[in-house]
């Protein structure tokens, strides 16, 4: 295949343009700034993989790798609150024992999600999180 032509590889290209626009809309309906672009685009073929294609006749990609249906019960919404266990050892009476983050998806290779903590403004990876999907960070 030749260097610069995209239209030779038609059906990579499609699915790059799904994957792309799925995660501008995914930042443009929840009004988050474009420094999560990175993380609405993971996240976004982290959500692919485990929908159904045509070209696999209904199987989802995921399927299609690993000969098993993906599990998609741990999936959550996009940008909605997740509490995150505080793991600080010797907790007083009175200290909070969780933190609120913003769900930005999952992280690869295990069941663990990825979380924007804003007051810090650092990502945190945790599986201990209870989740408020009705709600989103203002």
């Amino acid at each position: 295949m030749p260097p610069y032509s995209p239209q030779q590889n038609g059906v990579v290209e499609r699915r790059n343009q799904t994957m792309v626009g799925m995660a501008r809309s995914m930042l443009k309906a929840k009004k988050m700034p474009s420094k999560f672009w990175g993380e609405a685009v993971s996240t976004a073929v982290f959500i692919l993989s485990r929908a159904p294609t045509k070209s696999l006749k209904g199987m989802t990609p995921f399927e299609a790798w690993h000969g098993r249906k993906p599990d998609v019960a741990f999936m959550r919404t996009f940008r909605c609150i997740g509490h995150v266990k505080n793991v600080k050892l010797h907790l007083s009476k009175l200290e909070d024992r969780s933190t609120p983050m913003v769900f930005l998806g999952y992280e690869h290779g295990s069941k663990a999600y990825r979380l924007y903590h804003p007051r810090a403004e650092r990502v945190h990876v945790s599986q201990d999180v209870v989740f408020d999907e009705g709600a989103s960070w203002s």
